[in-house]
């Protein structure tokens, strides 16, 4: 399908979006992404939010990472390397995602994806209510971005191997989620937090690897 021409029941396929605006606006574009399918590729999920940002995906897959679907076998990695591959193509400068076909094909049960966006709405109406622009070299400053780029490649990376351990993949999606927060309300402090929060996940990654090591 064109994606220039998408189905009415796609919805509009518009550029970046940001500000605290963005989040309930993207709850209501993935909810409309789940109705009446059984489940979701990660490829259209992928596709359709990707191309508003790295951002808004960056969020969408925090989100599925932190609520009981990451936890669901397999999903937890599939889910670290669609971060890995964002952080990516920031470091790349470039816009959108690409996937391997065979990490594409993966699919997330649609109810999940709905039970998701009902779970998040209060979050999202409460964020977009405190989210402010500030401290914009953080989350929109160059060196910043690179940074955040190149711990999204580690993070993400890291859950192929730990990705096993269901507890994992919900430690390394808050950080994840503090920094698609930040970047998609531009939001310095938001970013500062996940910076913070990098410390916590590492300390608790060494520990998981001891434990199972």
């Amino acid at each position: 399908m064109d994606s220039q021409n998408p189905s009415p029941d796609q919805g509009p396929v518009c550029g970046p979006v940001s500000g605290p605006q963005a989040v309930p606006r993207l709850l209501k574009r993935l909810e409309t992404m789940a109705r009446g399918e059984e489940s979701v590729a990660l490829e259209r999920l992928t596709r359709e939010i990707g191309a508003q940002g790295h951002a808004p995906l960056l969020m969408v897959v925090a989100a599925l990472m932190i609520l009981p679907i990451g936890m669901i076998p397999g999903i937890g990695g599939a889910l670290g390397a669609v971060v890995a591959l964002i952080g990516l193509q920031m470091l790349l400068g470039r816009t959108g995602v690409w996937m391997p076909a065979f990490l594409g094909r993966r699919r997330i049960p649609a109810a999940r994806v709905r039970s998701l966006c009902e779970r998040m709405r209060p979050a999202a109406e409460w964020l977009r209510r405190h989210l402010h622009p500030r401290w914009e070299s953080l989350s929109g400053g160059a060196l910043s971005l690179s940074v955040i780029a190149a711990i999204l490649i580690v993070l993400g990376g890291s859950l192929l191997v730990l990705g096993v351990i269901p507890v994992a993949t919900p430690l390394v999606g808050v950080p994840v989620a503090f920094f698609a927060f930040g970047l998609l309300g531009r939001d310095g402090v938001v970013v500062a937090a996940g910076y913070v929060l990098i410390v916590v996940v590492l300390v608790g990654l060494w520990f998981l690897r001891g434990t199972t090591g």
